[in-house]
């Protein structure tokens, strides 16, 4: 059942510290994810891989990303100065953790010796945090209505990256690369594991919103 404005506001108000961990949490990493969107297509335009099917996919990633930020922009509102600067004060934590992953990433691709390397682990770290979102998002949701069944009247799949995990899945598997690469190394698993932690740290986000 959808809930009008003032029903909604009732349910957020009496489970306004869980509300605002969930929220917090998902946009944070939505935002990261947003931020290797760009960073990983400013690569792949300079690299020989921006061409034929990867090229069109890249240009719809770049689409879908834009859609989603501006989106979001529209629902923040005068209050994105204090997103902003609460994102930013969250990333000086998570991005050393970022930053051991994508090299754990992309030691495995230098192990076989794949072409264009840096580029590709980048789309691969993108990716798999843009797919750690959505389950990430699925997760919070559940635990929203596990706690209050009228949380199912909420509109909340506009926080969720589905088209855009669909489009990385597909860049990737645009590469077309040559071997099996298995990314279940004790370094990529180690690294995920620590960002997760410290993406749901609730001291992490208390910090960057009290700011």
């Amino acid at each position: 059942m959808k809930l009008n404005k003032e029903q909604a506001n009732r349910v957020i108000t009496k489970h306004e510290s869980l509300v605002i961990a969930a929220t917090y949490n998902i946009l944070f990493t939505n935002d990261i994810v947003c931020g290797l969107i760009i960073d990983s297509i400013g690569k792949v335009k300079k690299s020989p891989l921006y061409r034929q099917r990867t090229k069109q996919l890249i240009n719809q990633c770049s689409k879908e990303r834009a859609k989603y930020e501006k989106m979001l922009n529209r629902i923040i509102g005068d209050r994105d100065e204090f997103f902003a600067n609460a994102n930013d004060i969250f990333r000086e934590d998570i991005d050393k953790h970022l930053n051991v992953f994508y090299y754990s990433i992309k030691q495995v691709f230098d192990k076989h010796k794949i072409k264009n390397s840096d580029v590709i682990s980048l789309l691969e770290q993108t990716r798999t945090m843009c797919e750690f979102s959505c389950a990430q998002f699925d997760k919070r949701a559940a635990e929203l209505k596990s706690v209050d069944n009228r949380f199912n009247g909420f509109a909340l799949e506009y926080m969720r990256m589905t088209a855009l995990h669909r489009i990385l899945n597909e860049i990737m598997r645009s590469l077309d690369i040559p071997v099996d690469i298995n990314l279940n190394t004790d370094n990529c698993i180690n690294a995920i594991n620590i960002i997760s932690k410290r993406l749901v740290d609730g001291e992490n986000i208390a910090k960057a919103i009290s700011n």
